[in-house]
C-alpha cells in the first residue's frame, strides 16, 4: 500500500476547495491560485508558491511542512464538515410470529404487565452518534463512544460496530423536526454520560483507592506529629506540677499500704486533671502556648493536605459529539399496552435490522439501557432501578423523570407551612 506524500495530500485538499495548482518538477514546489474565500481562511495571497523544505524558503514562498503555520491552518478548511451524514440500511424482515414470542420473553417489568398489540412495517430512522470523552484527574483517559439511538422510542445501544458545537450540528438537520431532534440529542447526551462512567469504572475505582490510601497516610503522619506534641505538652505540664509530685513522692517513702493506694489515686487524679486541661486548653505555663499553636498548625496543614488530595484525584469528564450518521431503514414496529394499576399506555417496540435484535427498552429518565425496568405511577414512564428512587425519609418510591424530590415529603412540608 502506497501512502501519499505531504505535498500530494495538500494538493488534494486545495483542489477539493477550488484551488488551481501547478507543480514545479525541478524543486517540488506547488504554485497555487486559491479562491478568495480559501485565501482568507488560510491567510495566504490568492497566488502563492508552497515549498516543503525550510532551507529552500525565499521571498514570495510559504513554508508548508508539518511544523508550519500553513499546515495547521489547513484544518480550518474542514471546520463544520463531516459532522452529519445520511445513510440507508437494507431492511431485514424476520418471521413476525417468532418475533412476537421473543418480545414476550425479552421484555419484563418489575412492577407492571403488558399486552402485545398490533404490529406494522414502517420506515424508521436511527442516529449513530460518535461522542469523544476526556476524563482528567491525576491521569488522563480519553476515547470514542459510539451510540445508536432509535428515533421512534429513544432506545439506545452502545454501538460496537461502528469536537463540535451541538447547535452547529443541529443546523445541518434541515429535514428533521427541530423539537424531535433536540429530544434525541438530549437522550443521547444523557445516556453517554452514564455509559462513559461505566466505561471508566475501573479508572474511577483506581482513583478512589489511591485517594483513600493517600488520605490514610496523611492522617497517620499528622496524627503521629500531634501525639508527639501532646506528649511534650504533658511533660511540660507535669514539670509545672512538680511540687505536687514531689510531695507525693515523699509521702510514698513513709506510707503504709492503705496510704499507698490513696497516693496512687492522687497521682491518677493529677494525670487526669492535666490531660483534661490540655484537652480544654485551660492549662497555663511556660512554653505551653507555643505547643498549642504547633498543634493548630499541624491540624491546619492536615486539612490543607487532604483538600489538595481531593482536588488532585477529582475527576472531570468532558463529553462532546464528534459526528452523527442518520440511518434510514424499514423495520417492524410492535405496539405494547403497558398496564400499571388502573392506568395503561401504548409504547412502540422495534426490531433493529442492523443488529437483528429487538431494541432494548429505554430508561426514559437517564436513557441508559439497564435492567430491571419499572413503570412509574404518574405518567407510566419506563425507568431503570437507578432512576426509581426510594426516599430516605419516608421510604416512598418515586420516578425522577416526574419529580426532582420525593412528592410525598414535599407535599407534607408545603402543608406544614
Amino acid at each position: 500500500m502506497r501512502y501519499k506524500r505531504l505535498d500530494e495530500v495538500i494538493a488534494d485538499v486545495l483542489t477539493h476547495n477550488g484551488a488551481v495548482l501547478s507543480r514545479n518538477e525541478e524543486d517540488g514546489s506547488l504554485e497555487v491560485l486559491a479562491p478568495p474565500d480559501v485565501s482568507k481562511v488560510l491567510k495566504i495571497p490568492e497566488y502563492t508558491r508552497l515549498r516543503f523544505s525550510y532551507d529552500e524558503i525565499s521571498d514570495g514562498t510559504i513554508y508548508a511542512s508539518f511544523d508550519s503555520e500553513f499546515f495547521i491552518s489547513l484544518g480550518k478548511l474542514f471546520s463544520g464538515r463531516g459532522r452529519f451524514s445520511i445513510a440507508s440500511c437494507e431492511s431485514y424482515t424476520p418471521n413476525i410470529e417468532k418475533l412476537s414470542k421473543l418480545i414476550s420473553e425479552k421484555i419484563t417489568f418489575s412492577n407492571a404487565t403488558f399486552r402485545l398489540g398490533k404490529s406494522e412495517v414502517k420506515n424508521i430512522s436511527y442516529l449513530l452518534f460518535y461522542f469523544k470523552y476526556v476524563a482528567l484527574s491525576d491521569e488522563k483517559r480519553e476515547g470514542i463512544l459510539p451510540l445508536l439511538i432509535n428515533e421512534v422510542n429513544l432506545s439506545i445501544l452502545p454501538f460496537e460496530h461502528g469536537a463540535t458545537d451541538l447547535k452547529e450540528m443541529e443546523d445541518e438537520l434541515k429535514d428533521i423536526e427541530r423539537h424531535e431532534i433536540k429530544k434525541v440529542f438530549q437522550s443521547a447526551y444523557s445516556a453517554s454520560a452514564r455509559l462513559v462512567e461505566e466505561e471508566l469504572r475501573d479508572f474511577i475505582k483506581s482513583l478512589d483507592r489511591r485517594l483513600n490510601r493517600d488520605i490514610r497516610r496523611v492522617y497517620e503522619y499528622y496524627g503521629t506529629l500531634k501525639k508527639e506534641t501532646k506528649r511534650a505538652l504533658k511533660k511540660k505540664a507535669l514539670a509545672n506540677a512538680m511540687s505536687e509530685l514531689n510531695l507525693l513522692q515523699e509521702m510514698r517513702e513513709h506510707a503504709s499500704s492503705d496510704t499507698m493506694r490513696e497516693i496512687e489515686r492522687l497521682q491518677q487524679d493529677i494525670d487526669s486533671r492535666i490531660e483534661k486541661q490540655i484537652e480544654d486548653r485551660t492549662i497555663k505555663g511556660d512554653g505551653l502556648d507555643k505547643l498549642f499553636d504547633k498543634i493548630d498548625v499541624i491540624e491546619a496543614e492536615r486539612k490543607w493536605k487532604i483538600q489538595d488530595l481531593v482536588a488532585k484525584y477529582a475527576l472531570n469528564i468532558k463529553i462532546e459529539p464528534v459526528s452523527t450518521i442518520r440511518i434510514d431503514t424499514q423495520s417492524i414496529v410492535f405496539w405494547i399496552n403497558i398496564k400499571r394499576r388502573l392506568s395503561s399506555r401504548q409504547f412502540p417496540i422495534t426490531f433493529n435490522p442492523m443488529t437483528r435484535q429487538i431494541d432494548a427498552l429505554p430508561c426514559e429518565s437517564c436513557f441508559n439501557p439497564r435492567k430491571p425496568y419499572y413503570v412509574c405511577d404518574d405518567r407510566l414512564h419506563i425507568i431503570c432501578a437507578r432512576c426509581f428512587k426510594t426516599c430516605p425519609d419516608c421510604g416512598k418510591k418515586y420516578c425522577i423523570a416526574c419529580y426532582n424530590i420525593c412528592p410525598k415529603c414535599r407535599k407534607r412540608r408545603e402543608s406544614a407551612r
